[in-house]
């Protein structure tokens, strides 16, 4: 028999499966497999329909008599469901409307609770957010040790809670601490992991899920019962239910008013709602949740978060166009930090690499480096250990190239020298790299289509810009020189997804669009200090607007020698917006580089003042002006101001070909705070003839360089 929404009969399945509904059948034992969706799907998430649909099979199967027990998965391998469908969390605009959609989902899912057999969910690939939270309402949750299964619910990360009883039920599995920590940090959890904090029941192999979910459901048909509640025991016990858990509430807490995390007002809602678990009723725990959701999907924390979620999925497909390959095997040329990272990079991705430099001290580093990483995510159970040693078995190192007739892709991230990279591609041709290959170079600013000038086949040769450390920085700018053609780009993106990152195209310019958009922002920092607002002040200002770290460190982290040249580079592109601070070439001279030498504006521990403050003393006594300090709406102004003017100016001219590409480029390159929901969207709030208004006034009262585009002004004339 097959149960489908409103009833129709079997032969209307298929129609079903098409448009991604849920589908149940029911077996000669009276066992029900309920999918979520069609294997065709490239990703379950939980639509209005589903939904619907999903709420009509279970009333159907409350009313079957023939039904002993409920078995939920997905709809194929590797698929279980990532959630709700985000489309409808931008729909909400009104706190009423959100209540009501957290109410609506909860009461399906609670059906599953509410049905008098036992029910098992078989999770198998992403079980995220909505998808969890349906899971939680089974009775025995199975998961698989498939590599796609993720366990979590990461709302906080789009703006929101857990709204369809993920803070009630998650907290009363695992206890609070617990549901504080996977909840409030949005946290995703390996199918082991899952298992080890009590989110899932048993783990078993691929191969063996639903038969281990029938195990299970068996179990309790032969018990006669649905599986009992679990009961929480030792210091899960006396921090949830008693007056003890104030103690988990405080660190959680501290720990949510540091960093960027007090900008969000969903986990502080959230925190409040885990509480509630232990401490209302289950119906009024349920209804404060579903307020609470309400109120949070209406905040511009959400809105922004969630525009920059259709971001993120619009730079993934751009891996998908027409051209596109997958790369198996490459050459990296240069040990260095850059090197190194990128490297591991794509030993990680299942590429099989070989990392070359002259010296043999940073290939030893790289390998090390790459070492200390596996561990710390072994520790983590973010990686089984046969997987930490296929990663380093992947990755070579040596200071010859080898052979390179089955490289497919060459990069190259050696010194910012153009000659030097020229030379290198072409001795790359000269030693029998394949003509398919893609030639990579790493520039912080200088022309891909330079490099690419005298050889035999510019059309693939490309830049894949990515921001330091590439391990951790999400963005990946893939410059297309004059002559790169459409496959190559598409190749490079493709390769920055396998990675995990964000791509950004980009036109071949000075700067591009992070480093562009990123010198008038550290030159003004550099000027502020020399007018004599502290280095602290300044940084604790852009830390207080939402940036992750002030200018002045940013710029003892890059290096005062990097910031000089791509300064360099940028004042020869735009000699008259562009002059370079002398504090660069001042501290170059006095070798207070930064982090790299032990200290710059900062001491080489990052907390006290450094070296490059005498510097600054020095400079400010030579220009005999005395000193002022800045005002913090100046600092926003004078800092932030300039840059919204940037992102605009390269969008006219063609460096990026869309709004959207400066609102990802930026919160993923240079940390625009992502919770305003990237710089035109700030700027938009904010008000664009607001932002004209106080450049122009700057310009008027301080330099010319804070005049503003013509395109900002007429966009500031149009809003």
């Amino acid at each position: 028999m097959t149960t489908t929404k409103n009833d129709r009969p079997a032969a209307d399945a298929a129609t079903e499966l098409a448009r991604g509904l849920a589908l149940c059948t029911v077996d000669a034992d009276g066992i029900a497999l309920l999918r979520l969706g069609s294997a065709d799907e490239a990703m379950v998430t939980l639509t209005r329909e589903r939904l619907e649909s999903l709420d009509a099979i279970l009333q159907q199967l409350a009313g079957d008599a023939r039904v002993r027990g409920v078995l939920l998965t997905g709809p194929g391998p590797g698929m279980f469901c990532a959630g709700a469908d985000v489309g409808l969390i931008q729909s909400i605009t009104r706190v009423e409307d959100g209540e009501a959609a957290a109410v609506r989902g909860r009461s399906i899912f609670q059906r599953l609770q509410q049905l008098k057999v036992p029910v098992v969910a078989a999770i198998e690939g992403p079980c995220l957010g909505g998808g969890l939270e349906l899971a939680l309402f089974c009775d025995v949750r199975v998961a698989s040790d498939h590599a796609a299964t993720q366990i979590g619910l990461p709302e906080v990360k789009l703006g929101i809670l857990p709204g369809f009883g993920g803070t009630q039920n998650l907290s009363r599995l695992v206890g609070l601490p617990k549901a504080l920590d996977l909840i409030l940090n949005g946290k995703l959890l390996r199918g082991k992991q899952a298992l080890k904090q009590g989110v899932v029941d048993r783990l078993v192999p691929s191969a063996k899920l639903l038969r281990a979910a029938r195990e299970e459901l068996d179990k309790r048909i032969a018990a006669g019962r649905k599986a009992p509640k679990r009961q929480l025991r030792g210091t899960a016990f006396w921090l949830s239910r008693t007056p003890l858990r104030a103690l988990a509430v405080r660190a959680a807490e501290k720990a949510r008013q540091q960093g960027q995390a007090r900008f969000y007002p969903a986990p502080r809602a959230a925190l409040q709602c885990c509480v509630d678990a232990f401490t209302k009723a289950e119906d009024r725990g349920f209804a404060a949740e579903a307020k609470a959701l309400g109120e949070m999907i209406v905040t511009p924390v959400s809105k922004g978060l969630v525009h920059l979620f259709f971001l993120t999925e619009r730079s993934k497909r751009l891996g998908k166009q027409d051209g596109a390959r997958d790369l198996q095997r490459a050459l990296v040329v240069g040990g260095g930090v850059m090197g190194a990272g990128i490297a591991g990079q794509l030993a990680e991705k299942g590429l099989r690499v070989r990392l070359c430099d002259v010296d043999l001290a940073p290939l030893a580093r790289a390998k090390g480096r790459l070492q200390q990483e596996l561990k710390k995510r072994l520790k983590r159970g973010h990686l089984a250990p046969h997987e930490a040693t296929a990663i380093q078995d992947r990755l070579a190192v040596g200071t010859d190239w080898g052979q390179l007739g089955d490289t497919d892709l060459w990069l190259e991230a050696v010194v910012e020298d153009l000659s030097v990279k020229q030379k290198l591609m072409a001795e790359a041709v000269a030693r029998g790299l394949p003509a398919t290959a893609v030639l990579a170079t790493t520039p912080s600013s200088l022309s891909v289509t330079a490099m690419a000038s005298k050889l035999p086949k510019p059309g693939r040769v490309v830049g894949i810009h990515f921001f330091n450390p590439p391990e951790k920085m999400p963005l990946v700018e893939v410059i297309r020189g004059r002559d790169t053609d459409d496959a190559t780009v598409a190749t490079a993106c493709r390769l920055a997804v396998r990675l995990g990152k964000f791509p950004v195209v980009t036109a071949d310019t000075a700067g591009f669009l992070g480093n562009r958009c990123l010198a008038p922002y550290l030159n003004e920092a550099a000027r502020l200090l020399l007018e004599g607002t502290s280095a602290e002040a300044i940084d604790q200002a852009m830390l207080d607007f939402g940036m992750p770290m002030g200018p002045c460190r940013l710029i003892d982290e890059v290096g005062f020698d990097v910031a000089a040249k791509v300064s360099a580079v940028m004042q020869a592109a735009f000699p008259q917006r562009m002059v370079p601070c002398e504090l660069f070439a001042a501290m170059v001279a006095a070798k207070a580089l930064g982090q790299k030498t032990g200290g710059g504006i900062y001491g080489k521990d990052g907390k006290r003042p450094g070296p490059g403050r005498a510097v600054v003393a020095q400079l400010m006594q030579r220009r005999g002006v005395p000193p002022r300090t800045a005002s913090r709406t100046e600092l926003v102004q004078r800092l932030i101001y300039p840059l919204v003017d940037e992102a605009y100016r390269c969008l006219d001219e063609g460096i990026v070909q869309d709004e959207r590409d400066l609102d990802l480029g930026l919160v993923m390159g240079i940390g625009f705070p992502p919770f305003t929901g990237g710089i035109t969207q700030f700027a938009r709030r904010e008000g664009l003839a607001n932002i004209t208004a106080a450049l122009d006034e700057l310009a008027r009262a301080m330099a010319p360089r804070f005049q503003p585009a013509d395109g900002l002004r007429r966009r500031a004339l149009a809003q």
